[in-house]
């Protein structure tokens, strides 16, 4: 009853001004919030098939709206149901891994690794190896590097030592299996020692007929949600690599038809390219963002899915940044999708608003002030829906963001090895 009154409230106050009061009300919004120089700041809508807002073709960082642009550009480069197998070889005390480029393998999939050979009976290894198509990486990134075999032999090293600490992080992970419905059994954090990690493309196990396990990722689709939905940098930039192996982004751009002085697209995460005297961010103009968003949906129909698949939903029940945004917007709930974007000089939030219709939108500032901009752009969004029409809740039941679903992490290999080396 609650919400129909809402709805029948935003119904009878609906202005339909023109595209002019909306800009005014935006330059109003910013200056409140005190987000800067007006000039610095954009956004824009399309409304039916013309795009309106303010500063429509100024470039502006993207920060991790980038994620959507990488979305776009797995989409049509990729298929979306694949998966990626990683294979563990067993022999005596040395194990192999054989990787084959799964772009999502970090903590959680290191750690249930690691608890699937403990249940297996290992706890330590003479020697562990991995090719260079296994990419493990676990730390946060605050700006963008390039992570090779090296930054992988690292971390691994790090994991497979019992003198690491890894309490704090199986909580963590625990933590967020129960979230994401994926049950994890009560027990202390798995311990693997390893005397020796080196990287070895040649498998240096295959003459001593080892035993070989696989473990297969979850379908890419599944991984681009969790990517977007917790802005995993590291994600991103292995997919926007992946698709980058069939065709390049500016190729990719051009087919599209979107010109390329309408964008600076260095990586597929967002994260600015620093140097000691330079920093270089993705850049992007707002018309060519809506021109993204709409190629997406079309795209996604291709593989049989739709933007709530890939991307977060207002409504709490995604996890990430969504879950704290539009708290005081209640209009907003379940109808918008969108991707959040955050860095020390920008902010940003692009994506789609449902009303009758499906509303591609984007709200760029360049700003320090990072919680003023996120308050902001969830009031204009409330403004947008006034001008444009009612939202309209998404039915939308909640998919897991967890890498790995109820299966067992690892499973017994059949194949002979020859015939899985084809």
């Amino acid at each position: 009853m609650k919400r129909l009154l809402l709805g029948i409230a935003l119904l009878s106050s609906q202005v339909w001004a023109d595209p002019a009061s909306l800009i005014a009300e935006f330059k109003q919004g910013i200056a409140a919030a005190k987000l800067g120089t007006i000039s610095e700041q954009a956004f824009c809508y399309k409304d039916v098939d013309k795009v309106e807002g303010y500063q429509v073709d100024k470039l502006q960082r993207l920060a991790s709206v980038t994620k959507v642009l990488t979305t776009l550009f797995a989409s049509d480069t990729q298929d979306l149901n694949r998966t990626f197998t990683t294979k563990v070889y067993l022999a005596g005390d040395r194990l192999h891994i054989e990787g084959s480029r799964d772009p999502y393998f970090e903590e959680e999939k290191m750690l249930l690794l690691m608890r699937a050979l403990n249940d297996l009976g290992y706890k330590q290894f003479k020697s562990v190896t991995f090719n260079s198509d296994f990419h493990f990486y676990d730390i946060s990134l605050s700006s963008h590097m390039d992570i090779t075999p090296v930054h992988t032999r690292l971390r691994l090293a790090t994991y497979l030592n019992s003198q690491t600490n890894l309490k704090v992080t199986w909580a963590t992970v625990r933590k967020f299996a129960e979230e994401e419905g994926f049950e994890i059994e009560k027990s202390l954090p798995p311990s693997i020692s390893a005397s020796k990690v080196t990287l070895s493309d040649v498998n240096p196990l295959l003459s001593e007929n080892p035993v070989v396990y696989t473990h297969t990722s979850r379908p890419l689709h599944a991984i681009l949600k969790s990517m977007n939905v917790m802005s995993k940098n590291y994600v991103a930039q292995n997919v926007f690599l992946e698709s980058a192996r069939t065709t390049s982004y500016a190729a990719h751009m051009a087919h599209n038809k979107i010109d390329a002085k309408t964008f600076k697209i260095t990586n597929g995460s967002g994260l600015p390219l620093k140097t000691t005297n330079s920093r270089v961010d993705n850049l992007c103009s707002c018309r060519t963002i809506l021109q993204v968003i709409s190629l997406l949906e079309t795209s996604l129909k291709k593989h049989n899915l739709s933007m709530s698949q890939v991307m977060a939903v207002t409504g709490g029940k995604d996890l990430g940044s969504f879950r704290e945004r539009f708290l005081t917007v209640p209009e907003a709930k379940d109808a918008v999708i969108a991707k959040t974007g955050t860095l020390a000089q920008a902010s940003a939030l692009a994506g789609l608003l449902y009303t009758d219709s499906e509303i591609p939108f984007a709200i760029l500032n360049h700003t320090t002030n990072s919680s003023g901009a996120r308050s902001s752009q969830d009031k204009f969004v409330a403004r947008i829906f006034h001008y444009l029409g009612n939202p309209v809740p998404l039915d939308y039941e909640k998919l897991s963001i967890f890498p790995v679903d109820n299966a067992e992490f690892l499973s017994l290999s059949t194949k002979k090895i020859i015939a899985s080396q084809r």
